[in-house]
């Protein structure tokens, strides 16, 4: 893809940013050139484990994990790196619709089921995941009133323990999609709980995932002729599992920059799409002993410098940063004090520290990447960058380059 349009693609979405936060509390700056590297490393990691070339599908649930949904998925589709756009519900699927992406979009999830949804999905070739045999005949029957095939991936429960068809009942299912006239199955998918984890539990636990995945495969393709999609590898699979390699890999964390540092992981150097920043609006000096925000959870100790930023759990800032974390102004650790209030928090400065002043809140240079906030409340990148990057008064800005 040449620059121009690539150009093209970031000024549309910069400027849909800038009309829809004209006056943002932060910035969250999203690299594609670094989510495009993320992607080829993974897709050609994978594709030469698996000695053949796979499907890839890029995963933009969840706002495109923080990235921008619509972004995101049009660049993608321009650049041509992915075969198939993941989203979990129905909304996100209507939103890349709105944006006239072209490329096959499968809905991982569960979507309500409501009449009208399911005329949509028909309607625009949506591809959807199937537990049930509820859904399934919900389809068939607007299949049958809009004269027209609906592609579904059959879902398989091999461990997960969420969404999917038991092992048991595959068959029986499978049976009843052969009769149905207006479905096609197009693909058959599983999901590994704990593919990313380095524990011996662990691996058993996933091979044991892919054995089932691998049995029924082989009796689903004596059932049906044509070519079945079968796909299984998230981003710990696609790393870790040759075997899970089946026909397509649809690793999302990973491409985003945060699959947990161990093993082929840490060989290719997957790095942070997302950097988020914000800034000084107010500095106070305060005298000894006096209270700082709700709870009274700091007190000043000696004549401190206490600068505001206008970023709070309102925008997705995790409470438990409160007292609890280091952000960085002007190359240097600061200290979050008291604790961190809706639409604000505090940092510790010195006398140096002007307003306006950038503060990094996410940033790959200074050991506060979203893992670093993560391990702080004990949770995992994903959910950081998830609720950052939905925050509706942060702008997103999109750049290209290579760092």
């Amino acid at each position: 893809m040449d620059n121009e349009k690539i150009k093209h693609i970031i000024n549309y979405y910069n400027k849909k940013e800038e009309e829809r936060c004209p006056f943002p509390t932060g910035i969250i700056k999203v690299n594609l050139k670094t989510l495009e590297t993320n992607i080829k490393k993974i897709h050609n990691f994978a594709n030469k484990k698996a000695g053949k070339k796979l499907l890839f599908l890029l995963p933009v649930k969840g706002n495109a994990y923080g990235a921008g949904i619509t972004a995101v998925a049009k660049f993608a589709e321009h650049t041509n790196l992915c075969d198939y756009l993941g989203v979990a519900h129905l909304q996100e699927a209507y939103l890349l619709i709105q944006e006239k992406i072209k490329k096959p979009i499968l809905i991982l999830a569960q979507s309500p089921i409501t009449k009208s949804g399911i005329k949509y999905t028909v309607k625009h070739s949506i591809e959807h995941a199937v537990s049930d045999l509820n859904f399934l005949y919900k389809l068939d029957k607007e299949g049958q009133k809009q004269e027209k095939k609906v592609n579904i991936h059959l879902d398989i429960d091999t461990g997960m323990g969420r969404s999917g068809v038991l092992v048991d009942d595959v068959l029986s299912i499978i049976n009843k999609i052969k009769k149905l006239k207006y479905i096609h199955l197009k693909g058959v998918m599983t999901h590994f709980p704990v593919s990313d984890a380095n524990t011996k539990k662990a691996i058993k636990y996933t091979s044991q995932q892919i054995k089932k995945l691998v049995s029924l495969k082989t009796i689903i393709s004596q059932i049906f002729k044509h070519k079945i999609i079968f796909h299984s590898a998230n981003s710990g699979a696609a790393l870790e599992y040759p075997d899970s390699l089946f026909d397509m890999i649809r690793p999302g964390i990973a491409v985003y920059g945060y699959p947990e540092p161990y093993g082929n992981a840490l060989k290719l150097q997957f790095n942070p799409v997302m950097e988020i920043e914000s800034e000084i609006t107010l500095i106070k000096t305060y005298p000894p002993r006096h209270s700082i925000g709700y709870g009274r959870t700091y007190i000043t100790k000696n004549k401190e410098h206490i600068a505001i930023v206008p970023l709070g759990y309102g925008d997705g800032l995790n409470r438990k940063l409160s007292n609890n974390f280091y952000f960085v102004v002007n190359n240097k650790k600061v200290k979050s004090v008291g604790r961190i209030s809706m639409d604000q928090f505090c940092i510790k400065v010195n006398s140096k520290t002007k307003t306006g002043d950038k503060v990094l809140i996410v940033s790959r240079k200074h050991h506060n990447t979203a893992r670093q906030l993560a391990e702080a409340i004990d949770t995992i990148p994903n959910e950081v960058i998830c609720n950052l990057g939905n925050a509706t008064r942060l702008r997103h800005k999109y750049i290209y380059q290579t760092k």
